[in-house]
């Protein structure tokens, strides 16, 4: 069974997620800015060495650039979905500090 992915929008969605510019995602990863342009619109296609360059520059694994996106059905579903984005890539301290911060949070109401 075939399953498309549209890879240019997933590079694009993990840029995003970063902060990140097409030139600084395109410095990063030592590739073109233009092309990388061309590659978020779906216009080129790049290369597994293309592919490779990016997630690494992303810090993500080629698994997850090219994962199904995850179906988010309702505003609760949506909101854990971008904390766990946003969590994704933080080390297990960094984990630990934001751990204690959100136990004090709750424990105010």
């Amino acid at each position: 069974m075939y399953c498309a992915i549209d890879i240019g929008s997933r590079i694009r969605y993990f840029r995003k997620l970063k902060g990140w510019s097409q030139e600084t995602l395109a410095l990063q990863a030592e590739i073109n800015p233009a092309f990388l342009g061309h590659l978020e619109r779906g216009l080129k296609s790049p290369t597994v060495k293309t592919l490779e360059k990016i997630a690494c520059a992303l810090d993500i694994s080629m698994a997850e650039l090219f994962a199904k996106p995850k179906p988010v059905s309702g505003e609760k579903d949506a909101i854990l979905t971008e904390l766990h984005d946003l969590l994704q890539g933080l080390s297990v301290n960094n984990l630990n500090k934001i751990a204690i911060i959100l136990q004090n949070i709750l424990s105010l109401e």
